[in-house]
């Protein structure tokens, strides 16, 4: 679904509707977020110089991680996300894509996924994510974001804990409780917050 390297690919089934939301690592090791329709295009941009200000000094980049999303809007809020997190955050989002894949496949519907029932599917499905495939490499975090604005309450910190699980889950984890993340959901909070 993602790669990592110097020759990027999107999904086979993306659309020249669809944007793709890339991670960039420069040369002196420091990451520049950034979004398009054409990654392989706008990598060599960045690395002729023409691209970006700030990767023009800091030649070459390798793409360290991609996710496609359908529209730009949906491009432009999960970039802003990615930006918003510290380095630490960033890299340990981009490990967790370049793991060797865990990623299961014996797992046909959310519903089969632990944790997920019919209610924490649909809200899924609003985020749309219609199957256990579109989880691994997701941000727990931004999907709550995203969830509160689209339905315009906000929901339980319960729910962040629930997506953490099933990220977790697809990406290749064990089988988990969701409040086994609690702790470690109010300690990013808090760690954002005080960042913010």
């Amino acid at each position: 679904m993602r790669t990592m390297g110097d020759k990027p690919k999107t999904k086979s089934n993306a659309t020249a509707q669809q944007w793709v939301v890339y991670v960039l690592r420069c040369e002196d090791s420091s990451l520049y977020t950034g979004i398009t329709k054409d990654l392989i295009r706008r990598c060599k941009q960045h690395n002729t110089g023409t691209a970006s200000k700030y990767t023009r000094s800091r030649r070459p980049v390798v793409v360290a991680f991609q996710e496609v999303d359908r529209s730009q809007v949906e491009a432009l809020k999960r970039e802003a996300a990615i930006k918003k997190m510290t380095r630490r955050g960033k890299l340990a989002m981009i490990e967790r894509q370049t793991k060797p894949s865990k990623t299961r496949t014996d797992v046909a519907r959310l519903e089969d996924i632990p944790n997920v029932g019919v209610s924490v599917a649909g809200d899924l499905r609003r985020l749309g994510i219609t199957s256990p495939g579109d989880l691994p490499g997701r941000d727990p975090y931004a999907m709550h974001g995203d969830l509160c604005r689209i339905t315009g309450q906000r929901h339980d910190p319960c729910l962040l804990d629930t997506f953490i699980a099933a990220v977790r889950y697809m990406e290749g984890g064990p089988k988990t409780p969701w409040w086994k993340f609690t702790a470690e959901r109010k300690r990013t909070l808090a760690a954002r917050r005080t960042e913010g």
